[in-house]
């Protein structure tokens, strides 16, 4: 929903003047746009800062004008805490706009819930933003699912995505059974009796008698064992 902003006329301008509101709760603002003469305003600065908490910039005006509007600019303090000023633009009651909405989803499905999209883009009435897309659960069971055609829509809203998208699944896909890939493995390897068996190569061990070198059959030199006797 567009905010809303009570008006009050502002004949005085000037820096005292606009002091002298913002120590009274007020914030001055202009409403210029479509051709039409500039309007002088004051605006409760609660309002301001609500607008600007909820980030949005879509306003009705009531009280001194009745006109739909979009803040086009904030002037702020030095510190960048508090709105000196506030431009705003006229804009039609009945313009649209692009935003992305949430999806909530309301109501308990029978069994657990995989959310594939949680927001979705869509042309909006600027003027009535819509907080979210609801999304009923209640009646979905294992296995089915739910597609951006079935949320539930408000007034003045069309979806930009394909209707067809699906949003979330109901249940989870179950793993196979380990005992069950084992089989299909096993069905995929042949079974042909007949088939050649494999040819086993083995290699031979060599002996110990090729592979021990000869004892040396060679005596001792005699000049080794006088050295030992002395």
């Amino acid at each position: 929903m567009a905010e809303l902003f009570q008006t009050e006329a502002r004949e005085l301008t000037g820096s005292a003047n606009t002091r002298r509101l913002r120590r009274a709760g007020k914030v001055p603002a202009i409403l210029y746009g479509q051709g039409k003469e500039v309007v002088h305003l004051s605006i409760p600065e609660s309002q301001v800062n609500s607008a600007i908490r909820k980030n949005q910039p879509y306003i009705q005006l009531e009280g001194a004008v009745a006109e739909s509007a979009q803040i086009q600019e904030l002037q702020w303090d030095a510190l960048g805490t508090t709105v000196l000023h506030v431009d705003l633009t006229r804009m039609d009651s009945d313009a649209t706009v692009e935003v992305d909405l949430s999806i909530r989803l309301v109501g308990d499905a029978q069994d657990s819930i995989n959310q594939v999209f949680r927001t979705t883009a869509a042309v909006v009435p600027a003027m009535d933003i819509p907080d979210s897309l609801i999304a009923d659960i209640s009646a979905l069971a294992s296995g089915d699912s739910l597609h951006l055609g079935d949320l539930e829509l408000p007034a003045g809203v069309s979806l930009l995505s394909d209707p067809a998208t699906v949003v979330l699944t109901c249940g989870g896909v179950a793993a196979p059974v380990k005992e069950q890939v084992a089989d299909e493995v096993a069905t995929e390897q042949p079974s042909d009796e007949n088939a050649p068996a494999e040819e086993v190569v083995t290699e031979e061990t060599p002996s110990e008698e090729a592979t021990t070198e000869p004892e040396s059959s060679e005596p001792e030199s005699s000049e080794e064992e006088s050295s030992e006797e002395e």
